[in-house]
């Protein structure tokens, strides 16, 4: 491992210039808000900037894509944007546009003009803190200076590097013969510090310029000022876009067709590469660190943790919340399972993460934080989380705005944390009680959508109904307290048709056979037994060329895993054994391989090499990272071991895009029920019940004969 440290320094003061306007155009107009675009030749190198929207009536608000809202002047006539930290080095030639869109009540058509004011120097970075950059082992390619252009006190020179391996992400380790003070007018780095002596200088790629192949030459131009003379220079070029993480393959202790100790090894990896907040000392992901620390409620409450959602950084507690139960759910149901792959210990931390996070979130018996960030900002950002910048707003439910579905949600995973932590944490345990009755109380009282509440979530993870959601907090505080006023309110809110599916929106059909495990009514194996008749081929869900259950194109391995869970705590639960572990056990085959592909990223040989998700698709510190690299075909530089892809089309088809966000984003959602299923699958091993232990493992799974796949 290689250390530069550079202490206090300062590269150059710059003064500040200012574009001549231009007009901003408005590409469409709506009653209620427009969308609209500023452009500007960049014809300088520039390091930060601001642009002046001037409104020729008052715009109520303006959210731009690559930029912030530093100010509003003239009673919302004036914006001043700022460019974000990924947004704020542009290079001549450039050609910087600015997409925004604005609301306002009954105006017209607007009129703007934008100017564009920033500083000028060579893409470097000032500072006053000391930088430390620790790179990869080994010593890299090397390449001696080239002088073009000898002038009294500067040159214009190059170093050419020989690519011997694909590259992701560089830095270039300079050494002159004499002092230096400054670099300019790269091509395709930046100035990441210098020595305070002047001699030694440290660039790295700019987003636009992170990728070689091996066999290529990457040329490093620049000019350059120094006192005069000859001068000789040494550089060293150090890949960026190496995984520095080794994960083993956990042994196959059963001997199955696909390793399930591997796999709950792998998911839960991909839990800790989510976290958001302090990290502590045990953190297995090195290319993860600190982040979203300023993360805090209105009056200042510390909401920092939790996971992020999926291949972003907002924290959205209803699927989080989801995510939690359904991991707690599969520990109390198949203990046996992750103590046999040696994963117990690291799946009650797992767990714990976000239980710690929704704790703060409940900052009252009738108020709870059910969002941090915003959508919007956030997904115009592509970076790792530890270099956000943008505002992370926090969003809350209370009396006046009210959230049923997500104060379920949240008690059921704090019921669910109670019976996991009672034995080993009791104290915590009975915290996590305390809270799930005030929100179950919370719930009942307040009725309402949160999405509805809270306009932030409703774009992203919006609420259907709220009578699932009763259901299955009733249901779990039930089987903590064994009131019977929960199992009423159960019985009561209980959906008897067919279950759509199984999601963080959708809990019919696990309350379905909860509701059944529970009280063994027959109206409720008759609802449960309806469900699976609609999903199994010859229902109403269509099926694959190959077998897999299709609910639908986003995610359709969220949705298949999901059920398949479902079905095998169905059948644990004495329904149907033979068959429904049978169909769970093919559509979890599926995704593991039994098309020639894994959908899990980092199992098997074959497996997605780029899916959609900021932090593991950048390359390791200093390097740049930015939207430049989505449409990329190199793959992401760190392996999101575990990660569950969203999955094929109808027709089994798949492409592993970055840019794909419908068939290769992650989520924390996608894994819960997999993570479930997997533990499932495991414990029939242990138990000798797995369909392979009992010849009874053909797939794709059938109806009537065996040798023909019947799709819905």
């Amino acid at each position: 491992m290689m250390r530069f440290l550079f202490g206090l320094f300062s590269l150059v003061l710059w003064s500040p210039v200012t574009w001549a306007d231009v007009d901003v155009n408005v590409s469409s107009h709506w009653a209620g808000g427009f969308q609209a675009q500023a452009c500007f030749d960049i014809t300088q190198e520039l390091h930060e900037w601001t642009i002046t929207l001037t409104f020729d009536q008052k715009i109520d608000s303006l959210f731009a894509w690559v930029a912030d809202v530093l100010e509003v002047k003239d009673d919302g006539k004036v914006y001043v944007l700022h460019s974000q930290s990924w947004s704020q080095d542009e290079h001549v030639g450039d050609h910087l546009c600015v997409d925004m869109i604005g609301h306002g009540d009954n105006f017209s058509l607007p009129n703007a003009t934008a100017s564009l004011n920033a500083v000028v120097g060579g893409g470097g970075i000032v500072t006053t803190t000391v930088i430390t950059v620790i790179l990869p082992p080994g010593n890299g390619v090397h390449a001696s200076l080239t002088v073009a252009i000898y002038n009294p006190d500067n040159i214009q020179g190059y170093f050419d590097f020989d690519v011997v391996e694909d590259i992701f992400g560089w830095v270039i380790n300079i050494t002159f013969s004499k002092p230096f003070s400054n670099m300019t007018n790269f091509e395709v780095g930046d100035v990441l510090s210098h020595s305070a002596d002047g001699y030694n200088w440290l660039v790295v790629n700019r987003p636009e310029h992170v990728s070689y192949h091996a066999g290529s030459k990457l040329h490093l131009k620049f000019d350059a000022q120094y006192g005069g003379g000859g001068v000789t220079g040494q550089a060293v070029l150090i890949n960026l876009g190496k995984d520095n993480i080794t994960v083993h393959e956990a042994p196959n202790t059963d001997n199955s067709k696909y390793n399930y100790n591997d796999l709950l090894q792998k998911s839960i990896l991909f839990y800790e590469a989510q976290r958001s907040g302090k990290l502590p000392a045990t953190n297995r992901i090195p290319w993860r660190g600190d982040s979203a620390l300023g993360d805090k409620g209105s009056a200042g409450e510390d909401l920092t943790g939790g996971w992020y959602d999926a291949g972003d950084h907002v924290k959205f507690n209803f699927p989080m919340a989801y995510s939690a139960t359904i991991l707690a759910w599969s520990y109390l149901m198949y203990k046996d399972a992750y103590v046999s792959a040696g994963q117990a210990d690291y799946l009650l931390d797992c767990i714990k993460w976000p239980l710690d996070y929704l704790l703060k979130c409940h900052t009252g018996p009738e108020e709870l934080y059910v969002q941090v960030g915003d959508g919007g900002a956030d997904h115009g950002y592509w970076g790792p989380p530890e270099l956000m910048t943008m505002a992370r707003p926090a969003f809350k439910i209370t009396t006046s705005k009210p959230g049923s579905e997500i104060s379920m949600d949240t008690a059921a995973a704090f019921a669910t944390g109670y019976l996991a932590f009672k034995d080993k944490e009791p104290t915590y345990a009975a915290t996590l009680l305390t809270h799930a009755k005030q929100l179950w109380d919370f719930g009942m009282k307040y009725r309402g959508k949160y999405s509805e509440s809270v306009s932030a979530a409703a774009g992203f993870y919006s609420s259907n109904n709220i009578t699932d959601e009763l259901c299955w907090g009733s249901l779990w505080l039930y089987q903590v307290t064994n009131d019977t006023k929960y199992l009423d309110e159960a019985e009561r809110y209980l959906d008897h048709d067919p279950a759509w599916g199984m999601s963080w929106d959708d809990k019919t059909i696990v309350n379905q056979i909860l509701l059944y495990k529970l009280t063994k009514k027959d109206v409720y194996k008759t609802v449960v037994e309806n469900s699976f008749k609609n999903w199994f081929p010859g229902g109403n869900v269509p099926y694959t060329p190959k077998g897999l259950a299709y609910r639908l194109q986003w995610g359709s391995l969220r949705y298949s895993s999901n059920m398949a869970m479902a079905a095998l705590v169905a059948a644990d639960a004495g329904l149907h054994p033979d068959e429904y572990r049978r169909w769970a056990m093919c559509q979890m085959h599926y995704a593991l391989g039994d098309t020639g592909f894994s959908y899990v990223v980092g199992f098997g040989s074959k497996y997605p090499l780029r899916p959609r998700h900021r932090s593991s698709s950048c390359p390791n510190q200093p390097a740049e990272c930015g939207s430049q690299i989505i449409p990329l075909n190199d793959p992401n530089p760190h392996v999101l071991y575990g990660a569950l892809v969203g999955g094929p089309g109808a027709n089994d088809d798949y492409t592993d895009d970055r840019s794909n966000y419908v068939n290769n984003e992650v989520a924390c959602d996608y894994n819960a029920g997999f993570q479930g299923a997997v533990a499932a699958l495991k414990s029939l091993y242990l138990r000798g019940d797995h369909p392979e232990q009992k010849n009874n493992a053909h797939c794709p799974y059938t109806s009537g004969s065996e040798n023909t796949v019947v799709v819905g």
